[in-house]
């Protein structure tokens, strides 16, 4: 199917691992409970300021049945992305993790009008395109969009084993610098310490966390990216595990300071007594200050890996 069809006909294709697929019309997006946003973002080095109307994405997914997770395992909603893609073939990736509600919350949207005429018949965005307001740069700002698509990570990660505190971590994955790390080794880089509050099954939680940006230890690793793809690290996700299994993922979108500037931190200290010599969460854990819930506080470190998607459901389409 050409894609440049669905574009023109202002449809939408949903797929992957949600549970309704199928094509939703900009009239069908309309009959959906409406967001209006104002929004700023760079696109080519400009700022750009608009006011968007349109759906949120989380709420769209819900109309189509809702994302398709195994209820057998914990918070498996963290461990899905999906993938926002163009007519031109130009896509981006985005967490479950950044949108739910209970963790991100971010108002991530699908826009169908706007007021400086973007959009619609005649708009040079086509009828529809994605709006992500917490991004500084407009490269998830996916524009003539016509397919989301539903995926997950690995089901297997390796390093995760019957659990235990852990001792050290792996970051591999798609990185030209694999490496392992222990408590010495990330308190010998430069360190953070921020105050973070979420909720957990046992209520809530506030301590105080030393220790090193997660998006520092990306740059330093280099995730392979093919530099004659634009923003092609947008396509990427990593997944951080614990020595359970346990897993959530990130996309690089929401941790690039150039787009979501996510402030996630790999923590091997705390004023709490969790992390470190007698700590139950282990030598190392991710502390995720945006989220409400800490469902991606994984504790126990043991992997961290770099994964592009691999699930964008538009093999059938025909570019140009």
């Amino acid at each position: 199917m050409p894609a440049a069809f669905l574009d023109a006909l202002g449809l939408l294709r949903l797929g992957g691992e949600i549970a309704d697929p199928g094509l939703a019309s900009v009239a069908e997006l309309r009959g959906l409970a409406a967001e209006t946003q104002t929004v700023a973002y760079l696109s080519g080095g400009q700022p750009v300021t608009d006011t968007y109307a349109g759906v949120l994405l989380r709420d769209l997914l819900a109309h189509a049945g809702g994302v398709v997770t195994d209820a057998g395992v914990k918070n498996d909603i963290l461990n899905h992305y999906v993938v926002a893609t163009g007519s031109d073939g130009y896509h981006a990736v985005f967490s479950l993790g950044e949108l739910e509600q209970k963790f991100g919350d971010e108002p991530v949207m699908v826009a169908y009008a706007d007021q400086s005429g973007q959009l619609g018949p005649g708009g040079e965005d086509g009828w529809l395109r994605m709006v992500v307001p917490g991004d500084a740069a407009g490269g998830r700002y996916v524009s003539h969009l016509v397919n989301l698509s539903l995926g997950s990570g690995p089901d297997f990660v390796a390093g995760a084993g019957a659990g235990g505190v852990s001792s050290s971590f792996d970051l591999g994955g798609a990185v030209a610098h694999p490496a392992s790390f222990d408590a010495a080794d990330l308190a010998a880089l430069a360190s953070v310490t921020l105050t973070a509050s979420y909720s957990s099954g046992a209520g809530a939680v506030s301590d105080t966390y030393t220790g090193v940006p997660l998006w520092t230890l990306l740059q330093e690793a280099g995730v392979t990216t093919d530099p004659a793809v634009k923003n092609d690290l947008l396509d990427f996700y990593v997944v951080a595990t614990g020595s359970d299994g346990y897993h959530a993922l990130f996309s690089m979108g929401e941790l690039d300071p150039r787009f979501g500037d996510g402030q996630v931190l790999v923590a091997y200290d705390d004023t709490a007594g969790q992390l470190g010599p007698g700590g139950k969460e282990g030598f190392a854990r991710l502390v995720v200050p945006e989220d409400g819930a800490g469902g991606r506080y994984v504790s126990n470190l043991v992997g961290i890996e770099v994964v592009r998607a691999d699930n964008h459901g538009t093999d059938d389409l025909v570019w140009g």
